[in-house]
């Protein structure tokens, strides 16, 4: 009889084991690289739109990295294409200008197949990945360039991997980088960032295959961080539509549901950037009067001068018809979005309100930082800039959130909306699988030991 205690002592503690590993295991990969910055408030810069947004303009006070995007991939050597001749100057002197005015802000290189002029084909990007010779040449030529414009880092913002062996090749695209920023660091008091710009960690738009798996050992172990686009969920809609809801109860498009696909895959929140776009998305109403969500729409709405394209408005853009006494502005408090409608003209964008309770869901999820896309947007003042980071910056050593070894002191003060527990990742395993490999095999073999125990204290 006195067996049953001891060994349902035994069983009750080893209950608490997986969760403990894997606690453990995230909290000393986060402590163990000491690339990774305390926080990242980063924006990405559109080199496109220097003529709106100058580089001199910029508010560096505002952000710790700042991206430039993009360069994309000639597809015919595999090397990083150049940007056009009118745009060579910004990329020479991009670093330097920044730097002259907040010299401890980083500077990253993003490599893209959309670089906001032109696509370049996934089949180029594919190609190279898959080729070793290629990846060499792509990795040469990124380094190359990053170092002799002084980047303090490299991006690689690949929209999107559309295979599972794309997803394989990327991986080792990511591992053979990693290689040689540590080769070059063991020379260089600086070594290079490296961080991806990515969807959900199962999840991809605007490819047929669905449930498509990141490589989620690659990203954990070469990157510095990541960045999740957690935006422009609903860009070819046929119906007005949130185009970055913090929740969906209808769906799975939501950041909520995209951060926490990525926590759940095996990714610290210490290595997870989170995205807050700048733009907003437009349609033209089939009918006026009928301007709630989900109304049916003609066509998407006008091109602007910003984005040089229909459907997408810039915030500064979007702040010009606020002035409009007769626009009506609403805040959606169930997915964190706000409207606007005037006529039939419709604009879901992310507003000063829904800044603010984004940031404080990142800090609840006590993710690395956020970044903004593109600053460029912004109106002039850096309003939704500066809005970020000062929520950020003063709830960032709250204890509300959590201290620096990583202990939960109290419940976040944000004020956000209810989550429906069947769209979180968490709770759909019926579409993918999220744990890591590791933690479920701890599982199983403690399942597997439970039994045995249950076994013996019964005969």
């Amino acid at each position: 009889m006195g067996q049953v205690p001891v060994s349902l002592l035994l069983i009750s503690h080893l209950l608490t084991l997986p969760t403990a590993i894997h606690h453990t295991t995230a909290q000393q990969e986060c402590t163990s690289l000491n690339t990774v910055p305390h926080q990242v408030r980063a924006g990405y810069w559109f080199s496109h739109s220097d003529r709106y947004s100058p580089v001199s303009n910029i508010n560096t006070s505002l952000y710790t990295h700042l991206y430039y995007y993009s360069l994309s991939l000639d597809d015919t050597d595999s090397r990083v294409a150049l940007p056009p001749d009118d745009q060579l100057p910004l990329l020479a002197t991009f670093s330097t200008t920044i730097k002259a005015e907040n010299p401890s802000l980083k500077t990253i290189l993003s490599i893209a197949t959309d670089d906001g002029q032109t696509n370049v084909s996934n089949a180029a990007f594919s190609s190279m990945v898959a080729n070793q010779t290629l990846r060499a040449a792509f990795i040469n030529s990124t380094m190359e360039l990053a170092r002799t414009n002084a980047f303090d880092g490299l991006d690689l913002a690949w929209q999107f991997p559309s295979s599972s062996s794309d997803m394989a090749s990327l991986g080792i695209l990511l591992a053979e980088l990693r290689a040689r920023i540590n080769e070059e660091a063991q020379s260089s008091s600086s070594p290079l960032l490296l961080t991806a710009t990515v969807y959900f960690s199962n999840h991809l738009f605007d490819v047929p295959a669905d449930n498509l798996d990141y490589p989620m050992e690659a990203i954990s172990d070469n990157l510095d961080w990541t960045n999740a686009l957690c935006f422009g969920y609903h860009k070819n809609s046929d119906v007005t539509a949130f185009d970055a809801p913090l929740y969906d109860k209808a769906s799975h498009f939501s950041t909520s549901y995209g951060i926490t696909s990525w926590l759940d895959a095996g990714i610290p929140a210490c290595k997870l950037v989170m995205g807050v776009p700048l733009y907003g998305r437009s349609w033209f109403l089939k009918n006026k009067m009928k301007n709630e969500a989900g109304a049916p729409v003609v066509a998407a709405g006008p091109r602007q001068k910003m984005s040089n394209q229909t459907g997408m408005m810039a915030y500064s853009e979007i702040k010009e018809i606020l002035k409009d006494p007769d626009v009506v502005f609403l805040y959606d408090n169930q997915t964190v979005s706000a409207y606007i409608h005037s006529g039939r003209l419709w604009v879901s964008f992310d507003s000063l309100e829904v800044v603010e309770v984004k940031i404080k869901f990142a800090l609840q999820k006590r993710l690395l930082g956020y970044f903004l896309w593109p600053i460029s947007f912004d109106d002039s003042n850096y309003t939704v800039s500066k809005q970020a980071s000062d929520i950020w910056l003063r709830n960032h050593d709250s204890p509300y959130y959590e201290d620096e070894n990583g202990v939960e002191q109290a419940p976040s003060p944000a004020q956000l909306p209810p989550q429906d527990d069947a769209l979180t990742p968490s709770a759909a395993l019926s579409r993918s699988t999220h744990r890591s490999p590791t933690t479920h095999q701890l599982h199983l073999d403690l399942y597997i030991l439970l039994f045995l125990l249950f076994y013996l204290t019964t005969l």
